[in-house]
């Protein structure tokens, strides 16, 4: 990859929480040389504040693209739309609540991707589940799920019953692997060649299990995750919206990169 090479930056926003989206692209602009990236704000329902935040950005721009939702479309088909103007050769993604803490992230990100062979397909901070239940509980069979997408290439899911992942007897248990092996959601990075190859989004996802199937669709292509953490990213410093620790958020918050 070039040494000029630009990335297309994604950052999804969500309700009324003006200090989450401001934090989120307030850092981008302190820490990340704006020549060297595209900002692409998905908008999901926000609140007043927030909108007028973004659209001035927007305005000045400081945003390349913004597309606003009155209406809540969810994490999976607003992200179809925002990777719709990606023109760059990767893209960084970011939840509301990760962040860029440091100068110079972008160019260490940037250098370990162009330092990896082509069959690394995306990068960041690797995790696994042994409980489709956690990550896909509206899905009756996460592994039919696999075999019926358009990104299947034959390889078997992972599954605890035997045959799960091609094993038959995992450590000595007797089963299938069923651990699925993924990046955190919160902020990632990836081929724009991959997410175009996989026309990712699965359509069939709306908020759920999208980072685990993404992993997944990954494997089945033969391409590989990079374990490389977050190095200088705050990664989900939030609790799910909703939940009793965003019962009281503030209103807004200064930067705190």
């Amino acid at each position: 990859m070039p040494d000029n090479l630009k990335i297309t930056i994604c950052v999804l926003t969500y309700g009324d929480f003006l200090w989450l989206a401001h934090r989120a692209i307030e850092c981008i602009r302190r820490h990340c040389p704006r020549s060297a990236y595209s900002l692409v704000v998905g908008a999901n329902a926000v609140g007043t504040k927030t909108r007028a935040y973004l659209e001035s950005l927007h305005t000045a721009g400081e945003i390349d693209h913004f597309i606003d939702s009155p209406v809540n479309l969810n994490k999976c088909p607003m992200m179809r739309q925002m990777f719709e103007r990606v023109e760059t050769e990767l893209i960084w993604w970011f939840d509301d609540d990760s962040y860029v803490a440091e100068r110079g992230v972008l160019q260490q990100w940037r250098n370990v991707a162009k330092s990896v062979s082509d069959s690394t397909a995306m990068w960041g901070q690797l995790a696994w589940c042994d409980d489709t239940r956690a990550f896909a509980p509206e899905l009756d069979d996460p592994v039919g799920f696999v075999r019926s997408a358009g990104w299947y290439r034959g390889l078997p899911p992972p599954s605890w019953k035997p045959g799960g992942k091609g094993v038959f007897d995992f450590e000595g248990r007797g089963t299938g692997d069923g651990r699925w092996f993924f990046i955190l959601g919160g902020c990632w990075m990836i081929r724009t060649s991959t997410i175009r190859a996989l026309d990712w989004p699965d359509k069939r996802l709306v908020k759920m299990g999208d980072d685990v199937f993404l992993g997944e669709a990954i494997r089945q292509n033969g391409w590989d995750l990079a374990d490389i953490g977050t190095p200088g990213v705050a990664l989900d410093t939030e609790p799910r919206r909703g939940d009793p620790g965003f019962a009281n958020p503030p209103a807004f918050c200064p930067v705190a990169c």
